[in-house]
């Protein structure tokens, strides 16, 4: 069992996949925003954050902050409830079942704070993670 690295790992994996949302529903943008439904979808299904990471994170900047927030913010709930991740495996939409062997208030808070770290990461990144001129281009 692990209560630090795989668990922080997971959440701001999560916490990728919000920012990817987030940024789909803010973009204006045609073209950025197919893309950031791509990301979304190649993260959630294949479990691949890099593509938001480089497309989204790296380029807007400010979306790279709402993720660091939106991770911060679950980690610090799992941490709080004490939620360990007993299996390393996937990176996608599975990796709640790592939270399994700990018991129904393991899962349970596991997944209250993936769910965290997605949303605050998707609100953030929808409110504050674009310029007005990152929306006009």
């Amino acid at each position: 069992m692990d209560t630090f690295v795989l668990t922080a790992g997971g959440y701001a994996t999560w916490a990728a996949f919000g920012m990817a949302l987030g940024a789909f529903f803010r973009l204006k943008d045609k073209e950025q925003k197919s893309l950031s439904l791509g990301y979304f979808i190649s993260g959630i299904l294949g479990g691949v954050t890099e593509p938001v990471l480089y497309g989204i994170g790296f380029r807007y900047k400010r979306p790279f902050i709402a993720m660091a927030i939106g991770g911060f913010c679950g980690g610090l709930y799992a941490g709080i409830m004490h939620v360990g991740t007993y299996v390393m495996g996937a990176t996608n939409f599975l990796s709640v079942l790592g939270y399994v062997s700990g018991g129904t208030a393991n899962m349970v808070n596991g997944c209250i704070g993936v769910v965290i770290a997605f949303v605050v990461s998707a609100v953030l990144t929808y409110f504050i993670g674009f310029t007005k001129e990152d929306l006009a281009a």
